[in-house]
């Protein structure tokens, strides 16, 4: 099992791409401000880390949006990686970490495709999200099956079921010259002071979720979830607006803890199908819920830092006139280590104050 975010051929591609071709725009980002007694900016410094970390996708099938009635999750695995960040742009490698990883015959084995990209502005967050995963378990078989024995090591397992995700999310910092959202989670500025910031954006989202037989099969008993209707495959997309707030507690300057936390709710269309017989059990309009937390710890010097990282998004959706609800949620728990390197002069098309026409 392995991550990728991103590929190099995209991060150019989107480079390019996100050149501006006025000459206007080009003197006001040039006029970008913030307060040097909060923030250092090191613009000619290459950000790099060596990260461990530990991902995991869930899928649940849920009655209320806070009440999973199966709640299905990959098999999570350990990852070694390498990092950069530099002005607005970070890429991330993981790979697998050998001899860890061999659980295969408890949880089921779990492939996923993540390509991920960040751009960070001073003002504004721009996330992209790519996600293909397949291999799921079910994570709470106590609540399904009623002869499920307790003491079992080996957790039902569905490798069949996959799931498919598109995401943009993009957000403006409205104290974005005393608060840095880059120290905090990239760690190519440096937060002197404590300071926060209000969030607002806007946010889209597609999943679909899908299994080659039935989702909830025959064997689970009764609960009355899409009115016990056979399906194999969800969609939902979410579009909508959030908003939440972010901060940075720093302490001698050098021990950090940043606590962000965003909220969405949106219009979310949606249909469930069973597709060996080609059949719509519903689809159409419904409420749709998001929520993106990350935590962030860490010990910052000029050169160095070390810190770990939490980050969770959750995005729900209401199916119709069934009133139940579909969940997917993504996140990760990672332990950092970087280095900061002078560069001898400056990547031009990466740093937005140097584009010229």
């Amino acid at each position: 099992m392995k991550q990728v975010s991103p590929t190099f051929a995209c991060i150019i591609l989107i480079s390019f791409l996100s050149v501006p071709s006025h000459s206007q725009f080009l003197e006001k980002t040039k006029e970008v401000n913030y307060d040097t007694s909060y923030i250092q900016v090191y613009k000619d410094e290459l950000t790099t880390r060596l990260y461990i970390s530990r991902k995991q996708n869930g899928y649940s099938l849920t009655e209320s949006a806070s009440n999973p009635f199966m709640k299905y999750k990959t098999n999570d695995n350990i990852l070694i990686g390498l990092g950069y960040t530099y002005s607005f742009l970070t890429i991330n490698l993981g790979v697998n970490l050998p001899f860890v990883n061999g659980d295969d015959d408890l949880y089921g084995e779990s492939k996923y495709f993540d390509l991920q990209t960040h751009f960070m502005f001073r003002s504004y967050i721009v996330d992209f999200y790519l996600q293909w995963n397949t291999g799921y378990y079910l994570s709470n078989p106590e609540d399904v099956y009623y002869y499920w024995d307790n003491d079992s090591e080996v957790m039902p397992q569905r490798g069949d079921m996959r799931t498919n995700v598109l995401g943009l999310n993009i957000q403006y910092l409205f104290n974005s010259d005393r608060y840095s959202y880059k120290a905090s989670f990239w760690q190519n500025e440096f937060q002197k002071k404590s300071a926060g910031s209000p969030i607002v954006g806007i946010e889209a989202y597609w999943v679909l979720g899908m299994t080659d037989s039935m989702m909830v099969e025959n064997a689970i008993p009764s609960t009355g979830y899409m009115d016990d209707q056979a399906f194999n495959q969800n969609d939902m997309v979410n579009l909508g607006l959030n908003g939440g707030y972010a901060y940075t507690f720093v302490w001698d300057q050098r021990l950090n803890l940043s606590l962000y936390s965003v909220f969405g709710i949106s219009g979310g269309y949606n249909r469930v199908h069973y597709s060996p017989d080609s059949y719509t059990l519903q689809k159409g309009m419904g409420l749709g819920l998001t929520n993106t937390t990350k935590l962030s710890v860490g010990f910052n010097t000029k050169k160095y830092y070390f810190g770990v990282s939490y980050n969770r998004l959750w995005v729900s959706s209401m199916v119709g006139d069934y009133k139940d609800w579909l969940t997917y949620n993504t996140g990760h728990i990672r332990i950092n280590f970087v280095k900061r390197f002078q560069l001898s002069r400056p990547i031009k098309i990466l740093r937005p104050d140097l584009w010229i026409l």
